[in-house]
């Protein structure tokens, strides 16, 4: 027998995952790392941080489960609205537009709980630490290796949510659009922020190479600074790159409603920008195309109409000329028969 998941549950799954396996990594680099000299201390870490981790797992499996207790208002319209192979059962406008809105909120709330959670159960630890005695370097350690499982989480929960939705957004958009309903004044997420987790992916990762380092100096200090500020200004040109192109189609979509023929040039020189400025070139005009055409259709149809108004004015005064002219006939013939008589 087949279960449906609710819709919201089958997005979070695969996050509640990784973040576990990010627990994981996390776990077991604080071991390494840590001295951890009294046993009550160490006993306290292995056992307290999986609990937690699997008690704020659970927490929120039920609440995007839906349970009645512990959900969100938007949660409950997604999973009422959407089946969980993630289509839309609902056929309301304004339930579609609810969808659509909840949807919204849930991409940006999933990175915020994920925080919410990897720093609670961060706090808890160190707090559990603290009571049984752990040294400064040891909750140090625990802090970083804590830091490095919530960065990995949250990316991966704010790409992945946005990727899980697309179907079920796009979809909304679409119904909402032939229905001539109006999405834009829906406030979305800007793309500007994810530029910043490519920044801090390198900058993490040079973290746990470096916490394995015996001796560290002021040289490697300045090549992990030299490093990061390399990948910094690379991601940056890439962003802007991306920028750039965005910009530009942007800016096509304006020049597609004045009536002149549009061109898409790029200054891209990657295929797939080049071959998506082809299809935007061949659309434009055969667009272009239609509207000349349509054009001269309405020139065309103009001129049969006037033509159609000249011969209606002609053929209805020769009518009124002919009964005219019969009623005068009428009146001759009648005379006539009158003098006979």
């Amino acid at each position: 027998m087949k279960i449906n998941f609710p819709y919201t549950l089958n997005i979070l799954l695969p996050i509640i995952g990784w973040s576990v396996l990010c627990s994981a990594f996390s776990f077991f680099l604080i071991l390494s790392l840590a001295s951890f000299e009294l046993e009550t201390t160490k006993n306290a870490f292995i056992y307290v941080f999986p609990v937690l981790v699997l008690i704020f797992s659970f927490l929120g499996v039920i609440r995007y489960g839906g349970a009645k207790f512990w959900f969100g208002e938007e949660i409950r319209i997604v999973n009422k609205g959407v089946s969980s192979e993630g289509s839309i059962v609902s056929s309301s406008t304004d339930d579609i537009k609810k969808i659509f809105t909840s949807l919204v909120y849930i991409s940006r709330s999933t990175t915020i709980n994920v925080f919410a959670g990897g720093l609670s159960v961060l706090v808890l630890i160190i707090l559990a630490l603290w009571i049984n005695q752990a040294s400064s370097f040891d909750l140090m350690i625990v802090v970083t290796g804590g830091v490095i499982a919530i960065f990995f989480s949250c990316a991966f929960a704010t790409f992945f949510c946005q990727q899980a939705m697309f179907k079920v957004v796009k979809e909304c958009r679409r119904i909402l659009t032939e229905r001539g309903e109006n999405t834009e004044d829906v406030i979305l997420s800007s793309i500007a922020p994810k530029f910043y987790f490519l920044f801090f992916l390198p900058f993490f990762t040079i973290l746990i190479v470096l916490l394995f380092i015996p001796s560290f100096s002021f040289n490697a200090a300045m090549l992990c600074f030299i490093a990061l500020l390399m990948t910094f200004i690379i991601d940056k040109s890439l962003f802007s790159y991306i920028s750039n192109s965005l910009s530009e189609l942007q800016g096509f979509a304006k020049e597609l409603p004045v009536g002149e023929r549009a061109v898409f040039i790029t200054g891209s020189l990657d295929k797939e920008i080049v071959s998506l400025s082809e299809a935007l070139n061949n659309a434009s005009e055969q667009i272009y195309s239609s509207k000349k055409e349509l054009e001269k259709s309405k020139e065309d149809m103009t001129k049969r109409v006037e033509e159609l108004e000249k011969f209606f004015k002609l053929t209805v005064n020769r009518e009124l000329k002919m009964i005219e002219l019969k009623k005068q006939l009428k009146k001759c013939t009648e005379k006539q028969n009158s003098k006979m008589d």
